[in-house]
């Protein structure tokens, strides 16, 4: 007999497949296996997909959960993060009256294209929502970029407003690209980090977008600490020259120094403007 315990969450291991109410069913990256955590991220449930599918609709008649509806704002974390990243931003976007599903992925364990896969699988399994926007952190932005460029159902259920990407590396990330000569980073890392070339961002470029993409980048190379650094130190820093490209609706600097930026207000409140209204607060 299985007991319900707290839980991790999962954030490298476990990968979200459903959410519902801040409940989930997670996907273990290797093992295939599934599971049913509640808000609080206590196991309720293990089995198959399907199998915790029922166990949830069991528990929504338990504990009288309330239907979501409206418009949602999925968030996708960066390498190595996890969804707690977001919590400023989940905050600020359930108090403007979204909904709010901050998602975990294995992005120490595996490729984009699998990230993009595990995505389109939530995505398609989305209840109850009529609009999707996202925000994303660093890598979770190429994450992004090809999940919009896919050709799944859900782009055809479910309206899709505007996006944006917190410090993403649109142009490939020169400390990433550097980083994969060491076997050691390689393995602390995962794979991801030798799709991040400069080259691969040519790629990029050729995805088809449909979606309004807004773009902030913390740091100047003329401003803040870094313009006390050497030429080359200063392109590991997220700048104008890694973080914007030419399909963005708009590229925008928030100074922040924090390593979760989220906890700088302004990039919080920029995020929501643009996706309320199509462009940031000058």
């Amino acid at each position: 007999m299985k007991f319900n315990f707290f839980t991790c969450g999962g954030s490298q291991f476990w990968e979200d497949v459903f959410f519902y109410q801040k409940w989930r069913i997670q996907r273990h990256y290797k093992t295939k296996e599934f599971r049913l955590l509640d808000s609080w991220d206590i196991r309720r449930y293990e089995g198959g997909f399907e199998e915790c599918r029922q166990a949830f609709v069991r528990y929504i008649s338990i504990y009288q959960l309330a239907r979501q509806k409206g418009h949602m704002i999925v968030m996708i974390h960066g390498l190595g993060d996890s969804k707690n990243i977001f919590k400023p931003m989940w905050r600020a976007a359930l108090k403007e009256n979204f909904l709010a599903a901050a998602v975990n992925y294995p992005s120490t364990r595996k490729r984009i294209d699998s990230f993009v896969k595990q995505f389109n699988f939530f995505m398609n399994h989305l209840e109850d929502v009529s609009e999707v926007s996202f925000i994303s952190l660093g890598v979770g932005g190429i994450v992004l970029r090809k999940l919009l460029a896919s050709k799944e159902p859900w782009l055809k259920k479910i309206k899709i407003n505007r996006a944006v990407q917190v410090c993403p590396p649109n142009q490939g990330s020169p400390l990433l690209t550097k980083l994969v000569r060491y076997k050691i980073f390689r393995k602390i890392l995962g794979p991801v980090i030798a799709e991040m070339r400069p080259e691969d961002a040519r790629d990029w470029d050729k995805l088809k977008l449909n979606t309004e993409i807004g773009v902030i980048y913390t740091h100047k190379k003329n401003k803040g600490l870094i313009r006390f650094l050497p030429d080359s130190w200063r392109k590991y820093f997220c700048t104008e020259d890694t973080a914007c490209f030419d399909k963005a609706k708009e590229c925008i600097f928030i100074s922040s120094y924090y390593l979760n930026p989220f906890k700088n207000q302004r990039i919080v409140d920029a995020c929501l403007h643009f996706l309320k209204r199509g462009y940031f607060r000058k």
